[in-house]
């Protein structure tokens, strides 16, 4: 403020006499509104002061970066622990599985072998000796050549680890064209984009009356009351190990079909007489090369918003299917002299209304495979 008396007019009453003129404004103020003005500024500076307060403590955050760091830490604890249940429940398995390999396999194919020596070494045995050797061998042959799979799923259940990452919250203020951003911690599954090698099943060929939507990830059955839609993967299997999830959308009263069926004969009408038909119409009625067991009834295990994951184990000729809800999982070992290679994904839809979606899975190939498709990647 200046303390130079002029002749001027306040600026609050209009008063004619000695004013002051603040240095600020350029207004000019009577001996009594000079003071009231110098208050209303004394306030507007204290407003201010408060405001720089509440900012300074909002960005004091160490506390609440302190309890990001402490969920990181339990998330950590709980995910080792997960890994190391999971990993103990292996070593079981596949020490179970070698305990009674050797019950069944090792013990009885050396007395055998001890046998066979022992009579070959005093030249005492007949035809009949050799043929029984011979058909033990084949049995023996057979089970070695059943070895554990031992794969890694991503098959959606609730001990999946998830990984954890810092997201934001964008909020849109109304009042302003202001955003802010508060950072959180999202516990969520990472999303890897899909690499150009591997090619995510979806629904393509339509035999009957059903619509495919989504880019062939959903197909529902749209023709009469009942009749049967065959549904075919867009992909074909020879090697590796492959995984589909499905998703049964609606069912009236049976399940889909879930299955496989050579590519090749993909294109007859009744596809679950071929006899490459290969898989389950209801969850414990399997179909074998095209027949059915005349007992199929009424399925009383799946149900609409079941998850249901189809294997196909190229290597080994068998076919899983795993039930998530009930945790069941069915076996089925394929004949290739009846369904060879390649094979496709087969689903069938038997009423109005059903339907399927394609929610993921894995796909994992042998190393062949994969120097294959690497080379054709190379000269594109």
């Amino acid at each position: 403020m200046t303390s130079a008396a002029v002749k001027k007019f306040c600026a609050t009453c209009r008063q004619h006499g000695d004013v002051f003129t603040c240095r600020g404004c350029r207004k000019a103020f009577c001996a009594k509104h000079i003071d009231e003005h110098r208050d209303t500024l004394s306030k507007k500076l204290e407003n201010l002061a408060e405001e720089l307060d509440l900012l300074r403590n909002g960005l004091n955050q160490e506390n609440e970066a302190q309890s990001f760091l402490s969920m990181v830490d339990k998330w950590e604890q709980e995910s080792i622990a997960k890994i190391c249940l999971a990993a103990e429940n292996a070593r079981t398995e596949i020490q179970r599985w070698i305990d009674r390999n050797n019950i069944e396999v090792k013990i009885p194919f050396e007395r055998i072998t001890n046998e066979l020596r022992s009579c070959q070494q005093t030249d005492d045995y007949t035809e009949i000796d050799l043929r029984r050797w011979t058909q033990q061998l084949e049995e023996y042959r057979s089970k070695t050549e059943k070895l554990p799979i031992v794969n890694i799923m991503n098959d959606g259940d609730s001990d999946t680890i998830h990984l954890i990452r810092l997201g934001e919250i964008i909020d849109q203020m109304q009042s302003d064209s202001m955003t802010y951003s508060t950072p959180i911690l999202d516990n969520t599954s990472m999303n890897i984009e899909e690499t150009t090698l591997l090619v995510r099943e979806k629904f393509d060929d339509v035999i009957g009356s059903a619509v495919l939507l989504e880019d062939g990830l959903i197909a529902t059955y749209s023709g009469a009351w009942l009749g049967d839609s065959s549904i075919f993967g867009i992909n074909v299997y020879s090697t590796g190990t492959h995984h589909i999830r499905f998703r049964i959308l609606e069912k009236f009263y049976d399940s889909p079909f879930f299955g496989i069926i050579t590519a090749s004969q993909k294109n007859k009408k009744r596809v679950l007489e071929s006899v490459s038909a290969n898989g389950w119409w209801n969850f414990d009625f399997p179909i074998v090369n095209g027949e059915k067991e005349n007992r199929v009834g009424k399925d009383k295990i799946i149900r609409a918003q079941d998850d249901i994951t189809l294997t196909l184990d190229c290597e080994r000729k068998q076919i899983f299917v795993k039930h998530h809800r009930t945790k069941r999982l069915l076996h089925l070992p394929i004949d290739l002299r009846a369904c060879p290679f390649p094979w496709k994904v087969l689903v069938v839809l038997h009423r109005r209304g059903d339907s399927v979606r394609i929610i993921g899975g894995t796909l994992s190939l042998t190393r062949e495979n994969i120097s294959s498709r690497l080379s054709e990647h190379r000269k594109m």
